[in-house]
C-alpha cells in the first residue's frame, strides 16, 4: 500500500459508501491514462476491502490530520518569526560592516 491519497484519485469524501466507490473506479477507468490505471485498482482494492480501508484510514487520514494541526500551529506563528527575521536581516544590511569614525592603525 503507498501512501497516496486513494479517496482524491477516485474524486470521493472518506465516507463514500461501496456503490459510490465502485461508479468513481469507473467513471475515472474510463478517463485514466494506461500509466495510473494500476494505481485505481489498488485504490479501488483498498477502499472496498473494510480492513485494508480502515487500516488506510487510521495511516493516511489520520495522519493528515496530524499534519492539518501542526500546519494551522505553524502557520500562527510563523509569520510573527518571519517578520522577526526579516527585521534582523534589514538591520544587518542598514549596519555598516565598519565603522568609518574609527581608524585603525597603519602597521
Amino acid at each position: 500500500m503507498s501512501d497516496l491519497d486513494y479517496y482524491a484519485i477516485l474524486g470521493i469524501g472518506p465516507k463514500a459508501e461501496r456503490d459510490e466507490i465502485h461508479d468513481a473506479y469507473q467513471r475515472e477507468f474510463l478517463r485514466v491514462e494506461p500509466g495510473r490505471a494500476r494505481v485505481l485498482v489498488e485504490a479501488h482494492a483498498v477502499l472496498l476491502d473494510p480492513a485494508a480501508r480502515a487500516d488506510y484510514d487510521a495511516r493516511i487520514v489520520g495522519s493528515a490530520l496530524i499534519e492539518e494541526t501542526v500546519t494551522a500551529i505553524l502557520d500562527a506563528h510563523l509569520p510573527r518569526a518571519e517578520a522577526r527575521r526579516l527585521l534582523r536581516g534589514q538591520r544587518k544590511s542598514i549596519a555598516p560592516t565598519t565603522r568609518p569614525d574609527i581608524r585603525t592603525p597603519s602597521s
